[in-house]
């Protein structure tokens, strides 16, 4: 009879979970269970009409010449009204009444913004900051755009912090970094320099942080200094340690996130400021918590809660919850359920006293509003409260009900069962009186699996029923939330471009007014120089011999532009065939499914071709650069012919520092004749030896007057080579060797260089290898 029982209520809650889900599953079909009646005006009142409205799963309609409209549609879903000359607005249906929208022109928005002067500008963008992102961003753009050329860097660097500080309420940490970093250049302050290094670690980029607090450290505070007074730059010290503290803890490194921590802590007793103090206190015992040293961790929380209590009692409640956190991660359930049986106490209190307080009034989620301003409070000393508002319902996570929640768990854990239920049934009630979902969802659940496993069935099931309801409400609200986050994310994207497209534009009027005014003095020069000439008639012999002058000197630039564009061609001539080839190789190994390989390949490739294109331009570069660039040729070279050669890359010691410069791409030609005439058509494997030596004295100053480069292959000789080689491939390795000769002359030639190229058998047998020299002398 009990397994009959059972396989029923197994059956019975299955039926239950399709029938939820099939009817959760409404809204995202074709299938609606209502049409929505709404109209779309200006806002002087007069109707619009051709104007879009799309709702979900393709539905579209546009308004008629009265501005109405009526769509398709299941309660929940957001609807979204597009048209030429306004704003899109997004409407989320919440009942089945007909609505009305008015939407504000864009045009008269713009204008109304354009005359916007820059301090009303900013103070707007503040109102707006946490309330509306897109508008905060209109109000920074038109406090950038506005009379850009009245703006001191005070005051665009203000703006551009502001930014910084709205993506960062946005946690949209890369964006707050490069304004930040904007905000820095143009008028750099401690504030702002820590401000980027928190975006720094909350954008995972711990090691840049941790070198931006350090060097925030160093900071030339002494105009800051003068315009704070000392319990703010107290504050920012502490800022800036807890936030290199918290860094280290990222990084795990306890030992120096402990000691960060504990010197911001003797900081803010000193200044006594004991909302920091608590705070700190907190973060030392949660980070000697995770360390696994639970005694001195208590002792914290306990200094924690002891300095909340001179704070208020909502910051109190926050410090015994983050304790009876700590408490239940080390199964102190006892120590757990007294602190948070305390904190109900205390919330009930606070609510007691405003009740008789009538314009203190609890906000929508039940919470009272000390708690609310704990929050403020939690943020600006930088912690991460236990009671952060849910995204999607503004519903704080410590609450009474959620409390209870905790005890009840905590019971249960202790298999105080009885207990456990009348608690998660005091917390259900007080979640569906205060519209708490997330709350709601676990008592229900663990209402329904303790009355199940209790024989309950009836019971159970009823729980069941409203877990399942409540898991298809708050899926809908996180679905919202999603919804919203990611169009908040495109908009202020959006915003940012136009923030750049605007400072381009700045800066290409800055240029044209630079050239106008360059091009304006070389006219007056032409005048007066023209009127010199009219009016000196004494001095037209000088003029003819400046005349002279002057063409000699054009005539000898000539050849020397000349000179550099061939040059410029010979450097920029390097091997297709390698090119081929590379490119050869990484289809072969895309053929073989070595996606890796191929990868990894290519991937050098790119950077060997990237190094090349930066210094086509260069007649010298570091000779550290042109090693980095041999070294990746020999690399890929190799990579290609593994069976054939080997390679070693020997780097005198005393040229580790080196300043020298050298030509770039002057020994590839050498080193790709070596491999494809001398080792490749070798039997067995071949050696290739690339050798850079100083020609000074490592002790001497003149350790940079110059290097010799040895390449050295074992391959089959010229005379082999020679033999072997095609018509056309002759022809164009005379014409590498030939562009190698003509570029180590021309250089020599237009600077004054010292180059010189030897090659020659490289043993004393003939036709066994070769040796190529290269000298480069500075003068």
């Amino acid at each position: 009879m009990k397994h009959i029982i059972t396989l029923l209520f197994l059956l019975f809650t299955f039926q239950i979970a399709v029938a939820q889900n099939k009817e959760f599953a409404t809204p995202r079909t074709a299938e609606t269970n209502m049409v929505l009646q709404g109209r779309v005006l200006s806002e002087s009142g007069a109707p619009i009409p051709g104007v879009n409205i799309e709702g979900k799963m393709g539905r579209y309609t546009t308004t008629d010449a009265r501005g109405t409209f009526s769509l398709p549609a299941n309660m929940g879903e957001e609807i979204v009204i597009k048209g030429l000359n306004f704003e899109t607005v997004y409407y989320r249906i919440t009942s089945n009444e007909r609505i009305e929208i008015r939407v504000q022109s864009d045009s008269q928005d713009q204008k109304n913004r354009s005359s916007v002067p820059y301090q009303v500008a900013m103070d707007s963008a503040q109102i707006f900051l946490k309330k509306d992102a897109q508008k905060a961003a209109d109000f920074l753009i038109a406090a950038l755009s506005n009379n850009p050329k009245s703006l001191t860097k005070t005051q665009e660097s203000a703006a551009y912090e502001k930014l910084g500080d709205l993506y960062s309420y946005n946690q949209q940490y890369d964006l707050a970094i490069a304004n930040y970093t904007q905000s820095e250049e143009l008028n750099s302050s401690l504030s702002i320099v820590i401000k980027k290094a928190d975006m720094l670690r909350l954008n995972g980029n711990y090691q840049e942080a941790i070198a931006a607090y350090i060097g925030a450290k160093a900071y030339n505070t002494t105009r800051s200094k003068k315009k704070q007074s000392t319990g703010s730059t107290s504050t920012l010290e502490i800022k800036r340690l807890t936030g290199l503290a918290a860094a280290y803890a990222k990084t795990n490194d306890s030992d120096k996130a402990l000691q960060t921590y504990q010197q911001a802590l003797l900081l803010a007793q000193n200044a006594r400021l004991n909302i920091q103090v608590t705070s700190i206190n907190s973060k030392i015992a949660a980070l000697l918590n995770e360390i696994g040293q639970v005694d001195k961790a208590e002792a914290y929380y306990n200094r924690a809660i002891q300095e909340s209590k001179k704070e208020s009692r909502s910051a109190n409640v926050v410090a015994q919850s983050q304790t009876a956190d700590f408490y239940r991660s080390n199964s102190q359930f006892d120590k757990e359920i007294a602190l948070r049986k305390n904190n109900i106490e205390i919330l009930d209190e606070i609510k007691s006293d405003e009740a008789k307080a009538p314009q203190k009034n609890t906000n929508k989620a039940g919470v009272l509003n000390e708690v609310a301003i704990a929050e403020d409070v939690m943020e600006e000393r930088a912690i991460k409260p236990a009671y952060e508002p849910s995204p999607s319902n503004g519903i704080p996570r410590l609450s009474k009900q959620k409390e209870q929640l905790n005890i009840a768990e905590a019971l249960e854990s202790q298999n105080k069962i009885k207990e456990a239920i009348t608690y998660y049934e005091s917390s259900l009630d007080e979640a569906i009186k205060n519209n708490d979902l997330e709350v709601k969802k676990d008592a229900a659940k663990s209402l329904y699996e303790l009355n199940k496993k209790a024989g309950n069935t009836k019971t159970a099931l009823a729980y069941n029923e409203l877990y399942i309801n409540t898991v298809d409400a708050l899926y809908l609200e996180k679905e919202h939330e999603l919804e919203e986050s990611s169009r908040k994310t495109k908009e202020l994207v959006s915003k940012q471009t136009r923030i750049l497209t605007l400072e381009k534009d700045r800066e290409l009027t800055e240029n044209k007014i630079a050239l106008i005014n360059t091009e304006r003095e070389l006219t007056q020069q032409m005048n007066q120089r023209q009127r010199w000439i009219i009016y000196s008639l004494v001095a037209l012999s000088l003029l003819l011999l400046t005349l002279a002058y002057v063409m000699y000197r054009n005539n000898k630039q000539q050849k020397i532009n000349n000179h550099l564009l061939a040059l410029k061609s010979l450097r920029s001539q390097m091997n297709p065939h390698f090119i081929f080839n590379a490119l050869n190789s990484v289809n072969n190994y895309i053929a073989q499914n070595d996606e890796r390989a191929a990868n990894k390949y290519l991937a050098d490739f790119s950077k060997l071709m990237r190094s090349v294109l930066e210094n086509s331009e260069l007649d010298f570069i570091p000779l550290e650069k042109e090693i980095d660039l041999l070294g990746l040729y020999l690399k890929l070279e190799h990579e290609r012919f593994k069976d054939k050669f080997d390679f070693t890359l020997e780097i005198d010691p005393s040229l580790k520092n080196t300043k020298m410069q050298v030509p770039p791409m002057l020994l590839q030609p050498i080193i790709e004749n070596a491999v494809w005439h001398g080792l490749r058509y070798k039997k067995e494997k071949g050696f290739l030896n690339v050798a850079f030596t100083s020609t000074g004295s490592a002790r001497s100053s003149k350790a940079e007057q110059g290097i010799t480069v040895t390449i050295t292959d074992n391959g089959i000789g010229r005379e082999k080579s020679k033999a072997i080689k095609t018509a056309h491939q002759k022809k164009r390795d005379s014409k590498g060797l030939g562009n190698i000769n003509n570029r180590v002359a021309l250089l020599n030639e237009l600077h004054d260089c010292k180059i010189h190229l030897e090659v020659k058998d490289a043993g004393l047998i003939p036709d066994v290898g070769t040796e190529v020299v290269v000298s480069i002398q500075k003068t």
